[in-house]
């Protein structure tokens, strides 16, 4: 038995504990003195020294027994004189090696993020091997015995996330197990530049994703843009109600981003002077079609989309808590507060005698499944407006463009069930999506149509 005066074994200051917990010091002077000592420290040999590698709660408390006159059993011998046993790491197993030398890597103080997520990764993995070499043992004992397995067998613990955190901090739930994975993860990518650039496991975590996002994107936009083209998107001239009810159109979609009508009497405002002669509200936008539209709209935009997905729906100030609850009768989450369009060259002036002059609009933001963003956006919006076709409503495509850019990926596939003049087309062509419009005014699914015959001809491989 190797025996060792406790003086003598050197703890290294980066490992020392501060602080010794009262309550669990004396539970375990105790159980020492009472039953014995179950595990010897173990101890590192540097010439002719002996470190500490794991056991220092041990050691103070045998100490703690010594200054009283105590004295405790170890492998049936007693210890009374100052002298305590320990374990040599190198007579140790690989695996009891390994174990040994994390006790006394996690329990630096001067770790740095990379060091302690290296650290638990190599934990993590090391409870995984312990516990494959028990049920190995167990299948090599059953089959010398020439006995099945018993079915208990296959019901032997794996190691989860969840035993590593407990192990670590003595708790199991939801944020300590995200803190371990974490780690875990980003403990393979350590010699990643990207992640590299962090001042934490956490923010190491954030650019890993943004980065790992980013290289799926590349890759999609290769094979989509392959043999992507203005061809893929679809324009029909049909009432939203009728086409969304389609058996083609059920669970298809990635994305709905549409401008219905806001019903606050658009079609008889009389401030379109300016920049805004001529242009046209040619649809109902009384309160009540607005009602009507939007009670279908609703439970059809949460079957027509995907178990994930996110939604982007245009409307007044007044009608924006009953739109959220129709929403989110349909099934959908939306966020509480909604998306702002600061219009930067333009607005309207609903009082032209007394002003102000109105330059914001707002967007409802619905999520179905918990569908993730491509990245973190501010709320507000803004934009310049574009050229105007002949539409009184009509959207920039930057402003579709900043949306769509929250949630699609190359190949997926868009909806707008009130295209207007076809904003959704080169919106979503820019990210190599499929827009499918629909539009039941003739005026403005012509407008749209040439937008999209446009993007089509853009596409043409010049003859001279």
């Amino acid at each position: 038995m190797n025996t060792v005066q406790l003086s003598s074994i050197i703890i290294k200051a980066n490992r020392q504990r501060q602080e010794f917990d009262p309550e669990a010091m004396q539970e375990l002077r105790n159980s020492i003195e009472d039953r014995g000592l179950l595990h010897a420290p173990v101890l590192r040999q540097e010439g002719e020294d002996w470190v500490l590698v794991a056991g220092e709660r041990r050691l103070k408390a045998i100490e703690e027994i010594f200054a009283l006159g105590g004295r405790f059993a170890y492998n049936g011998e007693i210890f009374d004189n100052g002298y305590v046993p320990f374990t040599d790491l190198g007579s140790l197993s690989l695996l009891e090696a390994e174990e040994a030398e994390l006790d006394e890597n996690l329990k630096r103080r001067d770790l740095t993020w990379q060091e302690h997520a290296a650290a638990v990764a190599r934990l993590h993995a090391l409870r995984a091997a312990q516990k494959a070499e028990q049920r190995l043992k167990i299948k090599v004992e059953y089959a010398a015995a020439g006995k099945p397995v018993p079915e208990a067998f296959i019901g032997l613990p794996v190691q989860t996330i969840a035993d590593t955190a407990e192990e670590l901090t003595g708790r199991r739930d939801g944020g300590y197990q995200d803190t371990v994975r974490k780690e875990i993860l980003v403990a393979k990518h350590l010699d990643n530049p990207v992640v590299a650039k962090a001042k934490s496991a956490d923010e190491a975590f954030k650019l890993l994703r943004k980065e790992e996002e980013r290289q799926r994107n590349i890759k999609l936009a290769a094979t989509v843009g392959a043999t992507f083209n203005a061809g893929e998107h679809q324009l029909f001239q049909t009432d939203f109600r009728e086409w969304m009810k389609l058996p083609e159109a059920q669970a298809r979609f990635d994305v709905i981003l549409t401008d219905p009508p806001y019903g606050m009497g658009a079609d008889g405002f009389g401030d379109a002077a300016g920049k805004l002669t001529g242009l046209t509200h040619n649809y109902d936008d009384s309160y009540e079609t607005w009602q009507a539209l939007m009670r279908e709209f609703a439970p059809l935009s949460f079957a027509v989309t995907k178990p994930q997905a996110h939604a982007y729906v245009f409307c007044d100030f007044d009608r924006f808590h009953e739109l959220k609850s129709l929403m989110e009768t349909a099934g959908w989450y939306v966020f509480r507060t909604p998306l702002v369009v600061h219009k930067l060259n333009s607005g309207r002036v609903p009082l032209p005698d007394m002003g102000p002059r109105r330059q914001y609009e707002i967007i409802l933001y619905a999520i179905k499944g918990k569908k993730p963003v491509t990245h973190i956006y501010p709320d507000v919006v803004a934009v310049s407006g574009d050229d105007n076709l002949g539409h009184g409503a009509q959207k920039p495509v930057a402003l579709f463009q900043n949306l769509l850019q929250r949630s699609v990926r190359p190949g997926d596939e868009v909806l707008d069930v009130c295209a207007g003049t076809g904003v959704i087309f080169p919106a979503a062509h820019t990210y190599k999506v499929k827009a499918v419009g629909l539009e039941k005014e003739a005026e403005y699914y012509g407008i749209a149509l040439k937008r999209l015959e446009d993007l089509r001809q853009a596409e043409q491989p010049a003859l001279f």
